[in-house]
């Protein structure tokens, strides 16, 4: 699985109201993420109106999404809609990361277009994107490779083969299965230096393991 950052943009009218109006789909996706939000003009209604779905039927599995806290999904439409429910719980997040992986599994889905950093107020999420990129990570299949790109080789070759091989074994038992090949992840043209801090900020912090996976997404 990897992960293909595209850069999303606004016309001024969006940019000076803080309305998103517009929604560039992605031709290869079989299935959307988005935001539980259909209340005046977010990410999700722009998608409803490109795709011209049934209003009230996004209203309602909005409504029944936020209402149970998860994901949920809406076969009705096409492509299929995963719902991620609203939260500002930040223990919440690995979780709701992993159900909406399980939920594109269940459905067989190949190429996910995660919309949820499409459009950005505010602060921007640098927390949260490092939880759900060390999630993701876990669904990748990294190889001796990645070592060489987190270490200098002198210091990888000075480490010890016990190590070495511990290291390889928890990330073989770390995996996960998934049916995704690869994630669009949309993010804000206005932002992109500060996506590339935080991508930078997640590297650097976590553990070999998660580090591993999270570089084979990238």
């Amino acid at each position: 699985m990897k992960i293909h950052f595209n850069e999303t943009r606004h016309i001024f009218d969006e940019i000076e109201m803080g309305h998103k109006i517009f929604f560039s789909p992605c031709n290869e996706a079989d299935t959307i993420s988005a935001t539980a939000n259909s209340r005046g003009f977010t990410p999700l209604t722009a998608i409803v109106r490109e795709f011209q779905w049934d209003r009230e039927l996004i209203r309602k599995a909005s409504e029944a999404c936020n209402l149970t806290s998860d994901v949920m999904i809406v076969n009705e439409v096409k492509p299929t809609l995963l719902l991620v429910p609203k939260t500002r719980d930040m223990s919440r997040i690995a979780d709701l990361t992993k159900k909406l992986i399980d939920k594109t599994n269940a459905i067989g889905s190949q190429v996910l277009h995660f919309t949820h950093f499409g459009f950005t107020q505010g602060r921007y999420p640098t927390n949260e994107m490092k939880i759900i990129l060390t999630e993701m990570g876990y669904y990748a299949a990294p190889t001796i490779d990645i070592f060489f790109r987190m270490h200098n080789r002198r210091i990888l070759r000075s480490q010890s083969r016990s190590a070495l091989e511990k290291t390889k074994q928890d990330l073989a038992s770390s995996r996960r299965r998934s049916t995704l090949k690869k994630i669009v992840w949309d993010y804000d043209f206005r932002r992109t230096n500060s996506l590339e801090r935080a991508i930078a900020k997640s590297l650097h912090r976590t553990p070999d393991v998660e580090r591993a996976g999270m570089l084979s997404l990238l």
